[in-house]
């Protein structure tokens, strides 16, 4: 899990950056929110705790199918998603409790061990022990309960349900040949791993191959730095391009040259379109369609939930 120094009660949507995946739906109303918690971020957990509202924490602000979210849950959404307007902070509550009651019905939850960790995380990076963290909690009325609770439903809409995607979500044939389609004819590039070594140091290196085929050990014992390269056909020295495309993933190919011997590993072989890896199209289309699914889960489950607000 990937955290930031210095940010407070970062989002757990922070572990889907792990895969590359942005799930969250995004309006202007959303974008306020980040922006805001970009500011709040810099302060410490002590200014941003005591400079949110006051609030009593035994008050329903509002319920999902029946399911009350109280002023205590709104209080830690503020200070959790680094913002000031509750009426922003229950729009993203709203969303949470509605994906973690689908998931929860789909037999998933939130490890206990994955909660305690992200605590723990938080506490570190705020360079305050888990009692700490929770000393500040209760100084504004917030129990240690009430901040699982949250952070329970929080990790299951966010993480969890990155998960749930990611398992049903999937690229057809059909999506694969439109993509093709759409950029066009591609070209073939091979990644290599380029050693040059001086012919000097040739009996040094038939005994260091004889050893290991990692090029990063070789060079290292050589005392020299090896290159990593995506190549086309013809953009090497011809006799060492010669080398390159007749060898298959994994393979090692030498060449020589007047002064220096070149030694390549043949690390990937893939097809470009338009100067892009297929796999990488392939990657952005699927997160394409994940953020799809995620809108229409969450539309579909507002349309047909029970949804009461009462906070003014």
């Amino acid at each position: 899990m990937k955290l930031h120094k210095n940010k407070i009660l970062t989002s757990i949507i922070s572990i889907l950056t792990i895969t590359n995946v942005v799930l969250a739906k995004v309006d202007k109303s959303d974008k306020n929110i980040d922006k805001n918690h970009q500011i709040k971020s810099e302060s410490s957990f002590e200014e941003l705790l005591h400079s949110t509202p006051g609030i009593l924490v035994n008050r329903v602000v509002a319920s999902v199918n029946g399911e009350p979210i109280l002023e205590s849950d709104l209080k830690i959404a503020m200070v959790y998603f680094g913002t000031k307007d509750a009426k922003l902070a229950l729009k993203r509550l709203i969303d949470i409790y509605l994906i973690y009651q689908y998931l929860s019905a789909n037999h998933m939850a939130t490890p206990e061990s994955f909660l305690d960790q992200t605590i723990k995380d938080m506490a570190s990076q705020n360079h305050l022990t888990v009692e700490q963290l929770y000393e500040e909690l209760r100084k504004q009325g917030i129990s240690p309960k009430e901040f699982r609770s949250f952070l329970r439903k929080e990790i299951l809409a966010t993480a969890g349900f990155g998960e749930y995607l990611r398992k049903t979500v999937h690229l057809t044939p059909a999506d694969i040949e439109l993509l093709k389609l759409k950029y066009g004819k591609p070209k073939l590039e091979r990644d290599i791993e380029l050693l040059i070594v001086p012919k000097k140091d040739k009996d040094k290196l038939s005994k260091l191959l004889n050893t290991t085929t990692s090029l990063k050990m070789i060079a290292n014992k050589l005392s020299l730095t090896p290159q990593e390269l995506e190549v086309a056909k013809g953009d090497l020295k011809k006799n060492l391009d010669e080398q390159v495309w007749k060898a298959s993933k994994g393979d090692i190919v030498f060449a020589e040259g007047k002064n220096n011997i070149y030694v390549a590993k043949i690390k990937n072989i893939k097809l470009v379109y338009q100067n892009v890896d297929l796999n990488k199209l392939k990657k952005k289309l699927l997160e394409k369609k994940m953020k799809k699914k995620y809108d229409e889960i969450l539309n579909k489950l507002k349309k047909e939930s029970y949804i009461k607000v009462y906070l003014q």
